[in-house]
């Protein structure tokens, strides 16, 4: 079975990284710019073009911005958690019932293009790869790999097993600056409105805060997870240049 995987972007990541996935292409109108090249390099790699009407894709897409081409594709394949944990100097970022497939989608965009190694999410509860992912993440999902396990403490504690710190994300924490971010990390992000649960926020080694001088509360999980992996990206980045 095939999913449908939009949006130019997402269409080049996956054509670049995993082409063999790609079934078909699927375009609307005629093809310009990006979209024109990301069509004549699947022609390259022997991928058949279909055109089809707007209505079609909007049908497939749903709600989804398509941007007039569609790849579809065998569903991402999740990675054991093991191999995450056996990345070289380690960066993850988990998932604590974040639900929203938009934030995670987001999630994913930021910590690729800072550093992250991997992301792990749980199969309860919790945003999992497909199309609006694809898209959110602007290809992103297709390069960072993403792991999914049943319980998160758990994971938490063969993460600490492994090596890692376990930094959770909340209110009343330290300020993320006087965090150790050059160490293997596995950071965890709670819920929009809800932050950490209760045994999740046990499990870390440290909680990180964000330090806030405005009228709002909190912030939205990836905005969160955005300045925190900018942290740990800026930490590591001084460390390797001594």
């Amino acid at each position: 079975m095939t999913v449908p995987v939009p949006g130019v972007r997402a269409v080049e990541a996956l054509l670049q990284h995993a082409p063999k996935r790609v079934k078909e292409l699927l375009v609307c109108g005629e093809p310009t710019g990006q979209r024109k090249r990301v069509l004549e390099n699947a022609s390259l790699l022997g991928i058949a073009v279909r055109t089809v009407t707007p209505a079609r894709l909007e049908e497939i897409c749903g709600e989804i911005r398509h941007q007039g081409l569609v790849a579809m594709a065998d569903p991402a394949d999740y990675v054991p958690f093991e191999t995450l944990l056996e990345a070289e100097h380690p960066l993850l970022v988990a998932l604590d019932q974040v639900t929203d497939p938009r934030n995670f989608g987001a999630i994913l965009r930021v910590g690729e293009a800072l550093g992250a190694t991997g992301a792990l999410v749980t199969s309860n509860r919790c945003a999992r790869l497909g199309p609006t992912v694809s898209r959110t993440s602007a290809g992103a999902s297709e390069l960072l790999p993403v792991a999914m396990e049943t319980n998160l403490v758990q994971s938490m504690a063969r993460a600490q097993a492994a090596g890692l710190q376990v930094v959770g994300a909340d209110m009343d924490g330290t300020p993320a600056s006087e965090i150790d971010w050059t160490r293997p990390t596995l950071l965890v992000i709670g819920a929009e409105g809800k932050g950490l649960r209760r045994l999740t926020r046990e499990r870390c080694d440290a909680i990180a805060s964000i330090p806030m001088t405005g009228m709002t509360e909190s912030l939205n999980a990836s905005v969160a997870a955005a300045i925190l992996i900018y942290e740990a990206a800026q930490q590591r980045s001084r460390q390797s240049k001594k």
